[in-house]
């Protein structure tokens, strides 16, 4: 059985509307509290009066491993699972400044990354020592050093190393466990419930990353709420986590859009600069049908969290994606970030991708989508037999090794690459970082072709290439890729026309940050289990029109019923939309239009319409003839810098034109006419959150959002 390298973290709980991170810091220590009460009637109810009881023991342990409850109200636990994987991904082509276009070589320098897992980073670990202070730990000196921590650490910043590993099958390789990004910091969290440092009460995941303010974060961790492997009364056996009524009624939240998705969601639409990376889980098959030496014995739970084995006569709950798709738990099916499956090692054509026959779906990896259809995972990368650094799981740590499996060690990849392109960035672009939806829509547009054509459960939109997305960055700088943060107005549409090179698909994706889809405070299991219902709050629509044929092309899209073979057409239920024109007419004008249904919505007044930002790639063009805004005065009004803590300016706004600033709930807070060609607003007095900026001509009108820190 693979070893499991993936953290469990749940939260079901309701968030109430948010305007800004205070509000959500309230709402979060507020779900604490009601969990740790609600935990604690859990405990007595299971334990009664018998205080030395191992019940009682047992929940005690877990208490900081608190991760939510079911709709049944049983509690469930975060838990500790389970230099190929940087050529495979083209990592090595940024490290050693072989992409054309660009100037030195990218190996993470001043790129800090977020880690939130299992204890805290081992610093001290020789992997890190090629320069002082490259791993922080945030969390107190008292808490262990994490093995699994230290390892996903290593997949995205050890320094190069090489050494000769034997494997317990007698074979032997030689691994380099350099990490994608060797010149990069760390800082280290706990995923666990703990005191920080310079705090009096305790803070989960949620408190942890608002407090830690991430440019760009990995979360190895998910929730398996189908079948686990587990222990009953010393021996192991096959425990069913969702609902069961004998003899043949199952329930599970494997798929389900839920509270703690809508908490990253909100966490991201009010810091859409926050890039989250989380890997998908590692329960791919498992179940009764799993092979094993012997046949397990099988259990569910009771509501009271009593296991109870299951009848002669009852019809088990199916293994989990027994079809193929559908057991990514709740958690890593939120909207806003970033969700990582898992693949082999590439181990033809000297480690190089060349063909979609080369992608392996690990056979642990767990597969979409979002039981309304919504493409999860996001994208793929190596996570099978890979080697990294590990450590004693105490306060003093040690210098130890591992090669292991799992997505908790694909999504580092992933979230390093990010890294990398965030430095060329910044390079290439005056400092600019990537905000969230851009870079999801590179790690999208870039990717390698995996599995069926288009997204599929397996693999999401494909195979990481991080070339190819640093190849983008410099098509941006040099015009031929479009790659722009654009935003759309309610009501309106917006579009542009390019001329067709004709010797290349005409490739367009888009990414936007969406509000979070709100859970109902209660819910029931018939209200949760494969509810169809689209969790989008902003629907956009992207399409592309050939302007001598009016044909009108449409976006790839999962049936949530049978998703193992994307399809095209109206896409409802995804915040990223990619529409491929295969065989364009070399010359020939199409049309990008992006639009919406509905009304668009921010996430703290819904009743109040908000223009929503987007992320958009557009490659397969010679030229850009026009868009909507060619003849409207405002097309080329800037607002920079869009995240500031107290002035921020407009920017080639027409003189004697007019503007506003609002807050979320449509309150207007000040206006004025632009007698500048960069005209200040003074946000000084402001509480920190989103504001809008609103400026009007005679005909025209643009809004655009500003963060106030």
């Amino acid at each position: 059985m693979k070893k499991q390298l993936l953290l469990i973290s749940t939260l079901i709980v309701t968030l109430t509307s948010a305007q800004n991170n205070e509000e959500l810091k309230r709402e979060f220590e507020k779900q604490n509290k009601e969990n740790s009460a609600k935990f604690d009637s859990y405990v007595a109810k299971r334990s009664g009066n018998n205080k030395a009881s191992e019940t009682l023991k047992e929940f005690e342990e877990k208490r900081t491993s608190l991760a939510g409850f079911m709709p049944n109200g049983k509690p469930f636990f975060n838990s500790n699972e389970d230099m190929d994987q940087i050529k495979n991904a083209n990592a090595d082509f940024l490290q050693n400044g072989t992409v054309t276009g660009l100037t030195g070589a990218f190996n993470g320098e001043n790129i800090k990354y977020t880690i939130f897992d299992g204890g805290r980073v081992f610093g001290g670990h020789v992997f890190f020592n090629n320069t002082a202070n490259r791993i922080t730990n945030k969390e107190a000196s008292t808490l262990n050093y994490s093995a699994h921590s230290t390892a996903v650490a290593g997949f995205m910043g050890a320094k190069t190393y090489s050494q000769s590993v034997t494997f317990t099958d007698g074979t032997s390789r030689t691994i380099n466990f350099q990490g994608v990004a060797k010149n990069s910091t760390m800082d280290s969290y706990t995923f666990r419930d703990s005191v920080l440092p310079g705090d009096t009460s305790t803070s989960t995941v949620f408190q942890k990353i608002l407090t830690a303010q991430p440019k760009i974060s990995n979360h190895s961790y998910g929730s398996n709420v189908g079948w686990n492997l587990d222990t009953v009364n010393g021996a192991n056996a096959w425990v069913w986590n969702g609902a069961f009524n004998s003899p043949g009624s199952s329930y599970d939240l494997q798929g389900t859009y839920f509270s703690n998705d809508q908490n990253y969601d909100a966490i991201v639409y009010n810091n859409p600069n926050y890039v989250i990376v989380k890997s998908s889980g590692n329960y791919f098959g498992f179940g009764p049908n799993y092979p094993t030496p012997t046949p397990l014995p099988t259990y569910y739970t009771d509501n009271n969290g009593n296991p109870v084995a299951f009848a002669a006569t009852d019809v088990l709950p199916s293994t989990n994606c027994a079809q193929g798709f559908d057991c990514i738990g709740p958690g890593s099916l939120a909207k806003n970030i970033i969700v990582v499956g898992a693949t082999d090692r590439i181990t033809a054509n000297s480690g190089r991708y060349t063909t979609s026959a080369d992608v392996i779906h690990s056979d642990y990896s767990s597969a979409g989508p979002r039981d309304d259809g919504g493409i999860k995972p996001d994208i793929s990368a190596v996570g099978t037999d890979v080697g990294s650094a590990s450590t004693a799981e105490d306060t003093v740590g040690s210098q130890g090794l591992t090669v292991g499996s799992g997505t908790s060690y694909s999504a580092p990849v992933v979230t390093a690459v990010i890294g990398l392109w965030t430095q060329i960035n910044k390079q290439l672009f005056s400092g600019n970082e990537l905000n969230a939806a851009a870079a999801k829509a590179l790690t999208i547009h870039s990717a390698a072709e995996a599995g069926n054509p288009g997204p599929d459960p397996l693999f999401g939109w494909g195979f990481i290439d991080a070339k190819k997305g640093a190849e983008l960055l410099v098509g941006k700088s040099n015009n031929t890729v479009i790659f722009n943060n654009e935003t759309l107005n309610n009501g309106a549409a917006n579009s542009k026309t390019i001329l067709a090179t004709g010797n290349t698909p005409i490739k367009v994706t888009i990414s936007w940050i969406d509000p979070e889809y709100k859970i109902p405070a209660t819910i029931s299991w018939s209200d949760a289990y494969n509810n169809r219902s689209s969790r989008l709050v902003n629907d956009l629509d992207l399409r592309i029109t050939d302007m001598e044929t009016n044909t009108v092309y449409l976006p790839w899209k999962l049936n949530a019923t049978s998703p193992n073979t994307a399809v095209k057409g109206d896409n409802t239920v995804d915040n990223v939309e990619q529409v491929v024109v295969d065989a364009p007419i070399a010359g020939r004008n199409y049309k990008i239009e992006i639009s919406h249904k509905g009304t668009l919505k921010n996430n703290a007044n819904p009743s109040v319409t908000a223009p929503q930002n987007y992320s958009i790639i557009v490659t397969g063009f010679t030229q850009v003839l026009g868009t909507k805004d060619a003849v409207n005065a405002l097309s080329n009004l800037a607002i920079a810098p869009t995240v500031t803590k107290d002035f921020t300016n407009i920017l080639k706004a027409p003189k004697k034109s007019t503007f506003n600033v609002y807050d979320l709930t449509g309150k207007k807070l000040q206006s004025g006419i632009i007698n500048n060609e960069k005209e200040p607003i003074d946000l000084s007095t402001y509480t920190k959150g989103i504001y809008i900026i609103e400026v009007k001509t005679d005909k025209d009108v643009i809004s655009k959002k500003v963060i106030k820190e």
